[in-house]
């Protein structure tokens, strides 16, 4: 029976880590920022097109490769997808539901829209009763509302926005569902400045980090696959934990003392889910009590440091505050004002 109470209160905690950690999810990419670059969703059309015998307005392939049809412009969507949101709304977007998560703050205007549940837990008769002519999902939670979403007759797109170039893509379909696609080119292309001038006066000096998540179920160092590593990979950051032993959670590793102090790595980034307090209070029971904490070099030179919640929360457009708050951290000669 204890066996049985163990193997369900992991599950519980992998669901909800799993939660927290699509906030925050990326592939590490290269310095250079190339708003073109191709990420998951492909618009293959961008007015009205012949489908057969039928007219379209919009045809495209969504994070989980399945192909889209919108027969006119949506204009009851539904956003299940919290890492959509800051984006969505920043391009105009006015959702007539959303979904919520844990440590996720809601895009001002948010408030009107119907909440239809937790990411994890969202409610299909709830959605249903919107009628939406489109459902913006996220790949890992909603994949399986497909089969009656589209019993109901109404469309489903899955998407994954946790790189740079994601964001970019993303931005350009919400720019062709909402008939903005002038504005939101001409947003992105400000925002892709903006990321560019910071990665043009990185030095070529090469500064080690690692990056440890806190949430209420554990720590652990990040490896891959968050929009935290995306940033760092791009200013030329060396995360120490990219060659540790992988761990049971995607794109991270088990926080080991040991081996951040054989890391011994220049900088060290905490990314907090929750708030910061917690994450203080977590740092003081499980990290520095422990006296070999003093021992590293990040934490003797005082270059240990809470991220803000943008690490966290994808923030769209304002994507370029995260790359300009690391950069002047870790290089402050180069970015005196």
């Amino acid at each position: 029976m204890f066996k049985k109470k163990g193997k369900l209160l992991f599950a519980v905690f992998m669901v909800v880590g799993l939660v927290l950690l699509s906030a925050c999810t990326s592939n590490t990419g290269n310095n250079a920022v190339d708003p073109s670059s191709q990420a998951i969703l492909a618009p293959q059309n961008t007015a009205a097109a012949e489908n057969g015998n039928e007219v379209t307005f919009l045809t495209f392939k969504d994070a989980a490769n399945q192909e889209v049809i919108l027969a006119k412009k949506p204009e009851r969507i539904v956003v299940l997808n919290t890492e959509a949101l800051a984006l969505f709304y920043q391009l105009g977007g006015k959702p007539v539901g959303l979904a919520t998560a844990a440590g996720t703050t809601l895009p001002k205007g948010a408030e009107t829209a119907e909440n239809v549940g937790e990411i994890q837990a969202v409610s299909l008769e709830k959605i249903i009763a919107l009628k939406p002519d489109l459902v913006i999902g996220q790949s890992f939670f909603h994949g399986e509302l497909r089969k009656s979403l589209t019993a109901s007759g109404i469309p489903l797109a899955l998407t994954q926005i946790d790189t740079y170039d994601k964001i970019v893509e993303t931005g350009k379909l919400f720019g062709q569902l909402l008939g903005k696609e002038q504005e939101a080119s001409k947003a992105l292309e400000e925002t892709q400045q903006r990321i560019q001038s910071i990665v043009d006066k990185v030095p070529s000096e090469t500064k080690s980090f690692a990056a440890i998540t806190i949430m209420p179920m554990g720590i652990s160092i990040q490896q891959s696959d968050t929009l935290t590593l995306d940033v760092t990979s791009r200013l030329k950051l060396k995360n120490v934990a990219a060659d540790m032993p992988a761990g049971e959670w995607p794109g991270s590793v088990p926080y080991s003392l040991e081996a951040l102090i054989k890391a011994d790595p220049d900088f060290i980034f905490l990314e907090v889910h929750g708030t910061e307090e917690d994450g203080k209070k977590k740092l003081e029971e499980d990290m520095k009590s422990n006296p070999a904490w003093s021992s590293l070099r990040a934490v003797k030179e005082d270059r240990l440091s809470f991220l803000p919640s943008d690490f966290v929360n994808n923030p769209g457009l304002n994507i370029d505050q995260p790359f300009s708050y690391l950069a002047k951290l870790v290089y402050p000669d180069a970015y005196k004002e």
